[in-house]
């Protein structure tokens, strides 16, 4: 998507090293992880060239770590429970064909949390980024990410939207809406050989935005295809009456 994105812009799009610049105002000389301060590492994590409303943007998004003082400093295992941070940086591009075609338009240092141990979910580059523009006219988008729980690698989306419009105060450009589980591969840890009792299952999940009426933002719904445990040793094959609908919880600020 990136490249379709270069060539409909016809301008290279902001360095991962000029993204994180533009969030923490430190030179990493290149490096895509570096230390920021107080112990606290960010890491570029994704970016995302799109459209809207006739205006072209990107967004460069990292994650930090915690700021760690003292005995926590010294601590080299982070919990699995630990978050990371969500920041990014976002342009504009303004003035194509030129040495200097985007314009910074801000940057957010706390967008939301997710991930564990430290870190964020990894980037499936497997699947393609989705978005949907609502009707107050922003933009949800679900990035294709990954994790692993107890040896299962679990697909997933992570869901953020963007307001394009001037911001009021303490309104933020991006705001971090949650993970949504897509499907999972136990293939890793199944065992189904000699009486083995953990069958090996794999599903996937289609993802489509379904409008509310009386909300900005969409239902998300998972159709999903595939095998599931059902018992110690059997399965099932997953079908049409098996999608899982994700809605917006204006209370928790996340899609559940």
């Amino acid at each position: 998507m990136a490249n379709d994105f270069q060539k409909k812009t016809v301008a290279e799009p902001p360095s991962p090293s000029s993204v994180l610049y533009f969030i923490y105002q430190k030179d990493g000389d290149g490096a895509l992880s570096y230390e920021v301060e107080n112990g606290s590492w960010t890491t570029y994590w994704y970016g995302y060239g799109f459209e809207l409303d006739g205006k072209q943007y990107y967004t460069g998004f990292a994650y930090d770590t915690p700021f760690k003082f003292g005995k926590a400093a010294e601590e080299s295992d982070p919990a699995p429970d630990a978050k990371a941070t969500i920041t990014q940086s976002t342009f504009a591009l303004t003035a194509p064909g030129t040495e200097s075609p985007w314009a910074f338009l801000g940057s957010d240092r706390d967008v939301g949390e997710f991930g564990a141990y430290e870190k964020g979910n990894e980037i499936d580059k497997t699947r393609e980024p989705q978005s949907y523009r609502t009707p107050g006219g922003n933009l949800v988008l679900a990035i294709p990410t990954w994790y692993l729980a107890a040896g299962t690698r679990v697909s997933s989306f992570d869901l953020l939207v963007f307001n394009p419009h001037e911001l009021k105060v303490d309104d933020q450009r991006w705001v971090y809406l949650g993970n949504v589980v897509a499907g999972e591969d136990n293939g890793a840890a199944c065992d189904e050989e000699d009486g083995g009792k953990i069958a090996c299952v794999k599903s996937s999940g289609t993802l489509s935005f379904v409008p509310q009426e009386g909300s900005d933002l969409p239902l998300l719904r998972l159709a999903r295809s595939g095998t599931e445990v059902v018992s110690p040793g059997k399965t099932r094959v997953l079908g049409p009456n098996d999608a899982t609908d994700y809605r917006y919880d204006p209370a928790k600020k996340q899609y559940q």
